[in-house]
């Protein structure tokens, strides 16, 4: 069985990233009505023995316990994290698969890349190969982020980067959300140019959505 990492990166990439793991426990509760832990859910989704104590006993086949996304969760701002940990989602994830700040990385590029990239390196990578020891065979990494965000355009790509050094046989598959034409931040334009160079760089497979025509669902509970 091989596995996936997804991280979510930025306001936006925590945001879409929330609406993947919704669509992902919708679809397989509708093929899987006997809640069995099986190769489609376990590549994206640990079954973890929730009465151990610490990080959880992984259960590799059987019935569903307690299933834990395969993900960490990235943003130099607490909101949007906040509000994933106290929605329906919210035993999904633990605390120790998030990294966030107060203080946001401004709609600057530079920041999110050489600021907090270079104060959180450690730290995500700590969380990153945390989750690559839950992993029997990595297949890819799947970053979620924005190209016009500070955090999502910056630290997303340093991401790419560190993931390419610490894990080269690993593939990087990216998201990245285009800001639409009629985005106000001004510093959008300059963030994604800045961020495409990275992606062009590091990244083995790039998905560009078109913000314009995205909308984005957050499950209420």
């Amino acid at each position: 069985m091989t596995q996936s990492v997804v991280v979510q990166v930025g306001q936006c990439g925590n945001q879409i990233g929330c609406c993947f793991w919704d669509l992902a426990l919708r679809e397989h509760a509708a093929v899987n009505q006997k809640g069995i832990y099986d190769e489609a859910i376990s590549s994206f989704f640990r079954n973890v023995d929730t009465r151990v104590v610490g990080d959880g006993g992984s259960i590799s086949k059987g019935k569903i316990c307690s299933l834990k996304a395969r993900a960490v969760l990235i943003d130099m701002e607490e909101g949007v994290v906040n509000e994933i940990l106290q929605g329906p989602l919210r035993d999904v994830f633990d605390t120790n698969q998030l990294i966030s700040d107060i203080s946001g990385s401004g709609n600057n590029w530079a920041v999110g890349h050489k600021v907090f990239g270079s104060l959180y390196q450690d730290q995500i990578l700590e969380k990153l190969r945390k989750s690559a020891e839950h992993c029997d065979c990595l297949q890819c990494f799947f970053i979620i982020h924005s190209m016009g965000g500070g955090t999502g355009s910056g630290l997303g790509t340093f991401l790419l980067k560190m993931l390419e050094d610490e894990f080269p046989e690993v593939y990087r598959f990216v998201t990245s959300i285009y800001p639409s034409g009629e985005d106000d931040v001004i510093t959008s334009p300059y963030n994604s140019i800045l961020a495409m160079k990275e992606l062009n760089e590091h990244a083995d497979c790039v998905l560009p959505i078109d913000n314009q025509w995205t909308i984005i669902y957050i499950p209420s509970s």
